[in-house]
């Protein structure tokens, strides 16, 4: 503990003056990373958009979009020529690329170059508006599809994926929202019994932006953020890659809508968020269906949030209980931003109790119809860094804290530290913080990274993380232990070029049972990525892209996998066409290694894989009528060595799988 505090207390001390000029470094044409891209082309049309004559660093850095470079030559920008006139300023930035500022142009606004009236005709040409449609179906029928000798079927509905999107948006007035979507499988009805009508899944929003005191008015379904994560979270968390450190601390007030296709964590009902001067609060109250498993005396033993309702047994599931969530918070921020502090609390409570199985894994998990949770925050400002803490109390005498420091040691160089510690009785059904478990409960541990601009060629990241769990948990029996490493080289060849080499490794305890044995003992398992990456864009028209992966997993039995992808970009007017095959090799599916494919606009798809294959796809993009898109994408996968694919109702036989996707996307 001592050398903790040391080690805090040392960087800490450390300030630096940040005085230099912004240097016209990075890639003047560099598409955003991929990471970036699929997090925030989500995001950027549907959220919030930020002042960018208001926004400080943390704003900037957390739309995802930004590394510590661009956020500071956006502020220099601003200190040295004044407020941005327009958000078309931003060009004269040389390290923004263009890719970067058409994603920045929907997520950040200059209301100044606003007009004042709000005519519909106004809504029509300066808002966003659009529809959405995309229909995704796998070739080669699965088990779950064929008739027995009876004429029936597991599968209820047909043999494909079917989305609907229509959003439209003006950032100062309104974001208004519905989806509609039926997985494979699933049916499309009226059916007041099974508790659907139309589509299986039907999701809608509406949030309006009142001026004065009422800041946001939410309707339907929306997520809420407040604090720091240990009361309220979202569905999707940042990596604790020190890449991306920005999105793990990231203090989130307010309603954003709902906009993806996820039929689980988030809430259905209606919000309120006011603001008067240095004083803001929200309150809402959720009624969210939900999918149960109901036992015959009347208690739910787990709820399902897969959202597949295609077997008889998965829609008897469909809708049959409710949760029933109320919550707020009160937040106060200083005239000058330095100190930000409020309080915040969520009640639940489960329309029939929540009763675990009882075993061994589920003694220390919640138990009961109803769930309190309530926390503290603050943040400050420092003219080098941040200081954020947040504690938290939940039903049973739960204590939980998670605290943290970002410290910036130079211009381009930042150190980061979070630490957490919860109790066995602590439990948040909506927190999201970067801890090892899930729900936190009973773990402490500690994450620190730090980057380093070695020269204006090259950076360096590292992170590393160490936890301690004594809850037993599944294939966990006993406390257990672990830790994680990762680290990034990154070094721009030429202005076109960039690569980078990765190394991340990870060791925890689980329980292995070998077949001569009744009883099971704690092992260490070990796993360790390495992944080297090459990007190359010739001109506008060319990119592109090498990545070669490895991975090692041991338990107790070593296993080796690798996988090697190539893809290549071709863009010219109307069109973008994008291509890539992956060849990979693993052991087993312990062993599967994640690849990022390219995909349709507004989604993305990162398979894993295991065993020994190719994967090859296909996307094709034409702008047509203006700015509205067609899309199509085809993937095949042949695997070496395999007489199936998948198992259950999905089983396919055979090595081979085509998935194809079809995409309509109309602006108005």
């Amino acid at each position: 503990m001592r050398l903790i505090i040391l080690y805090f207390s040392f960087f800490c001390s450390i300030v630096y003056g940040q005085t230099e000029l912004p240097e016209n470094n990075v890639l003047s044409e560099e598409a955003p990373e991929e990471a970036q891209v699929y997090q925030a082309e989500e995001r950027a049309q549907f959220v919030n958009k930020t002042n960018l004559n208001k926004a400080d660093a943390v704003e900037l850095s957390a739309t995802g979009l930004l590394n510590k470079q661009q956020v500071q030559d956006i502020l220099h920008h601003r200190a040295l020529f004044g407020k941005f006139m327009s958000i078309y300023e931003l060009q004269s930035i040389p390290s923004l690329s263009r890719d970067t500022l058409n994603l920045l142009s929907n997520v950040l606004e200059v209301p100044e170059a606003l007009t004042n009236h709000h005519s519909l005709k106004s809504i029509l040409e300066e808002g966003s508006h659009y529809s959405l449609m995309r229909w995704t179906r796998k070739l080669e029928q699965s088990r779950g599809y064929q008739t027995d000798s009876k004429g029936n079927r597991a599968y209820n509905g047909s043999d494909y994926n079917l989305l609907y999107r229509f959003r439209s948006s003006f950032s100062t007035i309104y974001q208004l929202g519905l989806s509609l979507e039926k997985d494979a499988g699933e049916t499309i009805q009226w059916s007041r019994s099974s508790r659907q009508y139309g589509f299986d899944f039907t999701s809608g929003y509406l949030i309006l932006h009142p001026k004065k005191i009422i800041s946001q008015i939410a309707l339907g379904d929306f997520h809420f953020r407040s604090g720091h994560g240990l009361v309220f979270g979202g569905n999707f968390f940042f990596s604790k890659n020190p890449e991306y450190w920005q999105g793990s601390w990231q203090l989130g007030t307010g309603f954003r809508p709902h906009s993806s296709s996820a039929e689980y964590g988030f809430y259905r009902g209606a919000g309120v968020k006011f603001q008067h001067q240095t004083i803001e609060g929200s309150w809402f109250y959720s009624y969210t269906p939900q999918d149960g498993t109901l036992q015959s005396d009347g208690t739910i033993s787990a709820l399902n949030t897969g959202g597949l309702h295609r077997t008889d047994s998965e829609l008897t599931k469909r809708y049959n209980t409710h949760l029933q969530q109320t919550g707020g918070n009160i937040c106060y921020t200083t005239s000058n931003n330095r100190w930000k502090t409020g309080v915040e609390y969520l009640t639940t409570q489960f329309e029939q109790a929540l009763i675990a199985s009882d075993t061994y894994y589920h003694k220390n998990t919640f138990q009961g119809k109803n769930h309190h949770i309530g926390g503290a925050f603050i943040q400050y400002h420092y003219s080098a860094g941040m200081i954020f803490a947040e504690a938290a109390l939940s039903s049973a005498n739960g204590k939980a804290i998670y605290g943290g420091i970002i410290h910036n040691l130079s211009r381009q160089n930042t150190w980061i530290m979070q630490c957490w510690s919860s109790n066995v009785s602590f439990k948040s059904f909506q927190g999201n913080i970067p801890s090892y478990s899930s729900n936190i409960a009973n773990e402490t541990g500690i994450y620190q990274a730090i980057t380093l601009s070695v020269s204006s060629k090259i950076k360096c990241s590292a992170g590393f993380s160490v936890f301690t769990n004594p809850s037993p948990a599944y294939n966990k029996k006993g406390p257990t232990y672990g830790s994680e490493w990762i680290a990034r080289v990154t070094y721009q060849l030429k202005k076109k070029t960039i690569a980078f080499l990765q190394f991340r490794w990870r060791a925890n305890e689980e329980n292995f049972k070998t077949d001569s044995s009744r009883y099971s003992q704690l092992l260490p398992l070990t796993r360790y990525y390495i992944t080297a990456d090459l990007y190359h864009k010739e001109n506008l028209i060319w990119g592109f892209h090498s990545r070669v992966q490895w991975s090692n997993f041991e338990f107790p039995i070593k296993e080796k996998g690798y996988c090697i992808s190539q893809s290549i970009n071709y863009r010219w007017s109307p069109f973008q066409c994008t291509a890539q095959i992956s060849v990979f090799e693993t052991a087993s599916w312990d062993s599967r290694l994640y690849a990022y494919e390219p995909d349709l606009p507004m989604a993305f798809s990162i398979p894993a894989l295991s065993g020994k294959g190719v994967r090859l796809c296909v996307t094709l993009t034409a702008k047509v009528w203006g700015k509205n898109e067609i899309s199509f994408k085809a993937t095949r996968i042949k695997y070496s060595g395999q007489k199936t694919i998948g198992s259950g109702y999905d089983e396919v036989q055979g090595n081979e799988q085509w998935e194809i996707k079809g995409q309509i996307r109309i602006f108005l």
